[in-house]
This record gives C-alpha cells, sequence and structure tokens, in this order.
C-alpha cells in the first residue's frame, strides 16, 4: 500500500464515520428525507470507491471483487440507515449493491489503462459530494436544533482544504505498485 493511497483512504475513512456519527447522534432532529439521503449517498459512495479498488488489485477476478464490494458497500448502506428507519435501510442498501457492482467493473476495465488518475479523480469527487452531505445534514440539524454548527458557516473552506489536498495528491506517486 502506498502513502498515496493510505492518505487517500485516512480522508474517506474520516468522511464516513464522521458523517455517520452525525446521522447517530442527531437522527431525532433529522427528517426522513435527508437520511435516506444520506444512506443513499454512503452506501453508493464506499461502495463505488472499494469497488474500483478492488477491481484493480483483483484485475480479472471480476466475481472476487463484486461480491467484496457488494458486501462492503451493502453493510455500509445498511448501517447508516439504521438509525432513520425501514425505508432508509433499504435505500442505502441497495445503493451500496449497485455501488459495489459498478465500481469493480469500473476498476476491472481500467485496470491497465489509468488506474492512479481513475482512483485520484474519483476519490476527489466522491470527497466533494460526500463534504456537501455533511453540509446539508449540519443544515438540517441546524434548523431544528438552533445550534451553530462550524461546517455549516465554513463550508467552502472545507471544500477548499479537501481541493488543495487532492490537488497535492497529484504530485505524488503512484496510487498502485505494479500497474
Amino acid at each position: 500500500m502506498t502513502t498515496t493511497l493510505l492518505i487517500i483512504l485516512l480522508i474517506s475513512i474520516i468522511q464516513t464515520f464522521s458523517i455517520f456519527s452525525f446521522v447517530l447522534c442527531h437522527r431525532n432532529h433529522l427528517p426522513k428525507m435527508t437520511g435516506m439521503l444520506v444512506s443513499m449517498s454512503l452506501g453508493m459512495s464506499v461502495g463505488l470507491w472499494i469497488g474500483v479498488i478492488f477491481g484493480i488489485i483483483w484485475t480479472g477476478n471480476l466475481f472476487q471483487s463484486t461480491v467484496y464490494a457488494i458486501l462492503i458497500g451493502l453493510t455500509v448502506g445498511y448501517v447508516t440507515g439504521m438509525p432513520i428507519g425501514l425505508i432508509a435501510v433499504i435505500d442505502g442498501a441497495l445503493s451500496g449493491l449497485m455501488g459495489g457492482m459498478m465500481g469493480a467493473m469500473l476498476g476491472d476495465m481500467i485496470a491497465m489503462s489509468h488506474p492512479d488518475t481513475t482512483i485520484k479523480l474519483l476519490s476527489f469527487i466522491i470527497s466533494m459530494i460526500l463534504t456537501i452531505v455533511l453540509y446539508t445534514i449540519g443544515e438540517q440539524i441546524q434548523n431544528k436544533t438552533y445550534h451553530s454548527f462550524w461546517f455549516v458557516n465554513h463550508s467552502f473552506l472545507m471544500l477548499f482544504i479537501i481541493t488543495a489536498i487532492y490537488f497535492g495528491l497529484s504530485f505524488t506517486g503512484p496510487v498502485f505498485f505494479g500497474h
């Protein structure tokens, strides 16, 4: 595992756990529709992202990469939807399933051409989407509880920091050795 992939993994894990912990702590203040959005976004993002990585790592073994990516995406979508309700669980699980399947296919297809560029670009896009999801959660909670959350007031700063990190990662080494 390279340093670049470790940094990208760390950013994605921090975002995923911060969104999940926010949903868990403030589930009573979130509308059902926002909860469904969060579970679908996390399930799809994690499934897609993990699927691409597994597809690149296990090039030529589409079955293995698809099964593991589906299981991880489905689990994240399911667990994220649990605090909200049954509809959010179904939406999150199905989105994770679909994201894992699509990610594994994409990773297997691009493994020989441009895996580093694809991983960096896909991670950047997913990170931006998850930042907007976190902003949406904070905005919904702020409307209900009248507290001011720092990322709601400084969302452009968060987007700028993530952009700067990924811009810096474009100058680092490869994401995968041997590809």
